[in-house]
Order: structure tokens, then C-alpha cells, then sequence
């Protein structure tokens, strides 16, 4: 996987560029599909995020680094066609796993600041 350098949220192109490598798992080895049931409910989608996020410091405890990825969800039909989940089941999301390359200089879309994105109350 590479460490990647931050682009502006208003470069177009560069976020673009940046989308486009979640489809080759951002050059890892490895990627996890986490399905869910799809009889659960809010609650448990919740639940997901917080295993998976375990899941990822175990990785790190390994050495590994990891990128979660909501935007396999949105081609959940194609990647059921090669991974052949049970009906019952939908994709929640992905997750690459591999080691980070230091050397590498990708971009990385800048996350938009905290004050816009979380209200503190009280």
C-alpha cells in the first residue's frame, strides 16, 4: 500500500485519481469484504464499523496497514459476482491489506475539518 501526500478537496482531478485506486486496493495484496445480514438494522451496521476498526488495529499490531473502503458498496453486484455471497448477505464494505510503501507519493483527498463535520453540545 503507499502513504499518500494530501490533495485539496477542490482538485477535481486529484480526487479523481485518487478514487480510481480504491478499485486496485490502493496497490495492496490482500482485501477483506466485510457482508453483513441484510435483516440488521442501524445498531449492527455500527457494529461492523467498531469490528472492523478492531480488526484494523489488529493488523497494525501485525505490521500491517489497512484502508477501509465504503466505496466497494456501491458495486456490491459486481463483487458479488466473483466472491458468490449467500442472498441473505450485502456488502458492507472493503477493506486493503498489505504494507504501506514510505516511498510512494499518492494523493490523499483531505478530510474536511472537524467543525464541519461534528457539533459539540453542552
Amino acid at each position: 500500500m503507499r502513504r499518500k501526500d494530501h490533495c485539496g478537496r477542490d482538485d477535481t482531478a486529484a480526487r479523481r485519481a485518487t478514487v480510481a485506486r480504491n478499485w486496485d486496493c490502493f496497490g495492496a495484496p490482500a482485501a477483506l469484504f466485510c457482508y453483513l445480514d441484510r435483516t440488521m438494522g442501524a445498531a449492527q451496521w455500527a457494529d461492523a464499523g467498531m469490528h472492523l476498526q478492531t480488526v484494523m488495529l489488529l493488523l497494525r499490531a501485525e505490521s500491517l496497514d489497512s484502508c477501509p473502503q465504503m466505496a466497494w458498496s456501491v458495486y456490491r453486484t459486481t463483487v458479488a459476482e466473483v466472491v458468490s455471497p449467500p442472498e441473505r448477505l450485502i456488502l458492507f464494505c472493503g477493506l486493503s491489506i498489505g504494507y504501506a510503501d514510505p516511498a510512494a507519493n499518492q494523493e490523499r483527498i483531505d478530510r474536511a475539518p472537524l467543525a464541519e463535520t461534528v457539533t459539540f453540545l453542552g
